[in-house]
C-alpha cells in the first residue's frame, strides 16, 4: 500500500451514455487518479468497477463515493419504467390526461401535435372518497376506502409502483400519509410515494405528474442502486454512497431511493458544478458551460457565477416540480449519427451510436458515420489517440463509413462531407447556447465559455466563433469534470411551505413562525449530515407576485430575516431588473416560502505541476478549406504561461482540444487552457 493512500480516498463517478468517468482525490483534496472506460449498457456498475481496477486504486482504502447517473432520464425517454398506479381524489383521475390548456411540446401551430400518453393507464387510476379544503381543513378522510380491493387489482396486474396524489394536499398532507400507511400494509412490496413527498407545490396537475414520474422510475433506479452497492461490496468497497442531485448538491442513498426523480439531471449537473469550481478558482465571473459528451450536449448560463435554478421543469413533456439547475440539452455528441435526411440533405443526430457499438472508428462493429468519425477523417483526432487509455481509433473504418454515406449523398469528397457534418453539429450546439442566452436576455459575448466533456474541447472554439464569444476555457480533466463536480458538491436540502396570502392581509408573526419551522427542519437535517462537512448555510426566500399574475419571483431574505417591507422592496427591485418596471400600487401575494440548506465539503485542490519536458509531434488536419500542418501537444507537459498559436491539437487522458487557426491559447497558473482569438471579435 502506498503512503498516498493510507488516509483513504474519495471518488466521483459519472456514468454517461458512452463512457464512465472516475476521478479520485485524497481527503486533502489532491487529485491522485482518473480513469475513463466504455459504459456497459444495462450493467453500468461493471464499468465503475473496471475503472477502479484500471486506475490501480485499492478498494479497501476507499472512504466515499459520489455517483452521477442517467438511469432516471433514460428510463423516461425509453419508456422502460415500472407499471404504475395512481390513487387520487374522487373526480380527479383524468387530471393527468387533461393537463393544462397550454401545450407542453409541439408549439401552438403544430398541426401534427399529439399529447404524449400518460405514464399511468386509466384502468390503474383509482379514485377514493376523500377531500381537503384549500385552507387545509380535512372534509373527508377517506376512511371508507377498500384498500384491499385496490391492492388486489394492483397485484393481479403486476403493478410495481403506486403514486398517491390528492387535491389540496399541499395545504395538509394528512390524507396522503394515511393512504400511504394503508398501502404499506396491503402492498408491502410495491414502490410507494405521495405527491407531497416529491413536491409541496400548489398545482394538482404538476404535483401529480411529479409523483407519477417518481413512482415510474423508482423500481428501476432502486434496482440499479442496489446492484451498484452490492457490486461495490463484492469488490470489498463498503462505504457510504451519495448520489448527485439535479439541484447541484448530493443526496444520501436513502433520499435517492425515496425520490429518484431528483436525479434526472444527475450527470450533467455534476459538470456544471465542476465548471463552477474551476471558474471560482480561476477568478472567472460570468460563464457558459458547454458539456459535450458521446450522446448529447448540455449548456447552461451562470451570470455573475450563479446557477439559474428552475422549479417548473419538464421531462419529455411531463411536468416536474423539483428544483434543478437550469440546463438545456440537445442530441448532439461525439456519437451523434450523420445521415441522409428524407429531403436528401445531410443531417446530424439526434440518434447516437452510444457505447455499443459506438462510432465506426472504435472498431466495435459500428457502421454509421458519427461526429467522432468525421473528426478522425479531418485529422482532428490523431490516429494514435487511445480513448480512455486503451481504445485505439481505426481511421480506415471511419473512412469506409464516410465513403458509404457519400455514395448515398452522391459525392466522393468525404473530407468535405466530414467537414459538413461538423459544421451542422456546431450550428446545433451554437443554437443551444443561444437558447440559454439570447432567448433569455443575455448577450453570449459577455460570457466566457467553459468547455468540457469528452468532445467539448474539440468543438468549443468553433461554437465560440459562431457566437462571437471572446474567451474559451478548457479546464484540466475536461473529460472528468462531471466527476470533479460530484466531489465538489455539498449535501443539499430543499424545503417549501405554501402560504397563499396577500401581503396586505398577512400576519408577519405567522409568516416568521412558518419560516422558523422550515429552519428547524433544516437544522435537524444538517446536524445529521455533519460527517465530512466544512460548514453549513441556509438561504431563505419567498415566492412572490403581484395579485393577478401567474408567475412568481424568488425574493431572497438576507440573513433569513422575514420583514414584510424588505420583502416588498426586494420584489420591486427584482421585478424591475427582470421585466423593466414595478407596480408600486399593486398588492403582493406570497405564494410560498423556500429554504435551501447546505453542508460544505473541502474544495478539490487545483494546484498544477507539469509532468515533464514538453513533448510534441505533428500531423495534418483540415481547417476551413485546406489541410494544415498541425502540432500535436501533450497537455500535462505544458508549464504555466505557455503560449500556443493555432492550429494545434492538445491531447490528454479523456479529451482532445482542437485549436483552430486564428486562435491562441495560454496556460494559466492552475493549468487551465485560456483561448482567445488572435484578432478580437468586433
Amino acid at each position: 500500500m502506498t503512503k498516498a493512500l493510507r488516509d483513504g480516498y474519495h471518488i466521483g463517478v459519472d456514468v454517461g451514455g458512452t463512457f464512465t468517468d472516475v476521478l479520485c482525490i485524497r481527503p486533502s483534496g489532491d487529485v491522485i487518479a482518473s480513469c475513463k472506460v466504455p459504459s456497459i449498457p444495462g450493467q453500468q456498475w461493471r464499468g465503475v468497477l473496471q475503472a477502479l481496477a484500471e486506475s490501480g486504486l485499492h478498494p479497501t482504502e476507499l472512504r466515499g463515493v459520489v455517483h452521477g447517473t442517467t438511469i432516471a432520464t433514460n428510463t423516461i425517454l425509453e419508456r422502460k419504467g415500472a407499471r404504475t398506479a395512481l390513487i387520487t381524489t374522487k373526480g380527479f383521475r383524468d387530471a393527468i390526461e387533461i393537463g393544462r390548456t397550454r401545450r407542453m411540446v409541439g408549439g401552438l401551430f403544430d398541426f401534427c401535435f399529439v399529447r404524449p400518453q400518460p405514464l399511468v393507464a386509466r384502468r390503474f387510476r383509482f379514485e377514493i372518497d376523500e377531500r381537503t379544503a384549500t385552507d387545509g381543513t380535512v372534509l373527508n378522510d377517506g376512511s371508507g376506502t377498500d384498500w384491499r380491493a385496490i391492492a388486489e387489482v394492483c397485484r393481479s396486474n403486476d403493478v410495481e409502483s403506486v403514486a398517491i396524489g390528492f387535491i389540496n394536499s399541499y395545504a395538509n398532507v394528512g390524507n396522503e400519509r394515511t393512504a400511504l400507511d394503508r398501502l404499506r400494509e396491503t402492498l408491502p412490496a410495491a414502490f410507494l410515494c405521495t405527491s407531497t413527498q416529491v413536491s409541496q407545490e400548489r398545482g394538482e396537475f404538476e404535483r401529480f405528474s411529479s409523483a407519477i414520474l417518481n413512482a415510474y422510475v423508482g423500481p428501476v433506479v432502486n434496482r440499479y442502486l442496489d446492484g451498484f452497492v452490492a457490486a461495490l461490496k463484492e469488490a470489498a468497497v463498503d462505504v457510504d454512497v451519495e448520489i448527485m442531485g439535479s439541484h447541484g448538491g448530493s443526496l444520501t442513498l436513502d433520499e435517492a431511493r425515496r425520490n429518484p426523480v431528483r436525479t434526472f439531471l444527475s450527470g450533467p449537473v455534476g459538470g456544471a458544478v465542476g465548471a463552477s469550481a474551476i471558474a471560482k478558482a480561476a477568478g472567472i465571473r460570468s460563464f457558459l458551460t458547454f458539456d459535450m459528451g458521446g450522446t448529447s450536449t448540455d449548456v447552461g448560463v451562470f451570470p455573475d457565477g450563479n446557477a439559474r435554478m428552475s422549479f417548473e421543469n419538464q421531462i419529455d413533456a411531463f411536468p416536474l416540480r423539483v428544483p434543478q439547475i437550469d440546463l438545456h440539452t440537445i442530441g448532439a455528441g461525439g456519437g451523434s449519427i450523420a445521415h441522409r435526411a428524407a429531403d436528401g440533405t445531410l443531417e446530424v443526430g439526434p440518434a447516437s451510436a452510444g457505447a455499443d457499438p459506438g462510432p465506426a472508428c472504435y472498431g466495435r462493429g459500428g457502421v454509421d458515420v458519427t461526429v467522432s468519425d468525421a473528426n478522425v477523417v479531418l485529422g482532428r483526432l490523431p490516429s494514435g489517440t487511445r480513448l480512455g487509455g486503451h481504445l485505439a481509433l481505426q481511421p480506415s473504418l471511419a473512412t469506409e463509413a464516410l465513403t458509404c454515406l457519400g455514395q448515398s449523398m452522391g459525392t466522393d469528397d468525404i473530407v468535405r462531407l466530414a467537414d459538413g457534418a461538423i459544421r451542422i453539429a456546431v450550428a446545433k450546439m451554437a443554437g443551444a447556447v443561444r437558447e440559454v442566452t439570447v432567448h433569455r436576455g443575455h448577450d453570449p459575448r459577455a460570457f466566457d465559455l467553459i468547455a468540457f466533456g469528452g468532445a467539448g474541447p474539440m468543438h468549443a472554439f468553433f461554437v465560440a466563433e459562431e457566437l462571437g464569444i471572446p474567451r474559451v476555457i478548457v479546464p484540466r480533466w475536461p473529460g472528468h469534470l462531471s466527476a470533479l463536480g460530484q466531489l465538489s458538491a455539498s449535501r443539499r436540502y430543499d424545503y417549501v411551505r405554501y402560504v397563499g396570502k396577500r401581503l396586505s392581509s398577512i400576519d408577519q408573526e405567522e409568516l416568521r413562525n412558518a419560516a422558523e419551522e422550515l429552519l428547524q427542519s433544516a437544522r435537524n437535517d444538517l446536524d445529521a449530515a455533519t460527517s465530512g462537512a466544512h460548514g453549513q448555510e441556509t438561504e431563505l426566500s419567498a415566492d412572490a407576485r403581484y395579485v393577478g399574475q401567474s408567475f412568481t419571483l424568488a425574493v431572497p431574505m438576507p440573513g433569513n430575516a422575514l420583514d414584510l417591507e424588505s420583502l416588498r422592496a426586494g420584489h420591486r427591485e427584482l421585478h424591475t431588473e427582470t421585466f423593466g418596471y414595478a407596480d408600486d400600487a399593486g398588492d403582493l401575494e406570497i405564494v410560498s416560502l423556500r429554504l435551501v440548506a447546505r453542508t460544505h465539503v473541502a474544495p478539490v485542490k487545483l494546484a498544477y505541476m507539469p509532468a515533464g519536458a514538453d513533448i510534441r509531434s505533428s500531423g495534418m488536419a483540415w481547417f476551413g478549406d485546406d489541410w494544415h500542418t498541425t502540432p500535436v501537444i501533450q497537455r500535462d507537459r505544458l508549464p504555466p504561461d505557455t503560449l500556443i498559436d493555432g492550429p494545434a491539437l492538445i491531447e490528454e487522458d479523456g479529451a482532445t482540444t482542437v485549436l483552430p487557426p486564428g486562435w491562441r491559447i495560454t496556460v494559466d497558473p492552475i493549468g487551465n487552457l485560456i483561448g482567445t482569438p488572435e484578432i478580437p471579435f468586433t
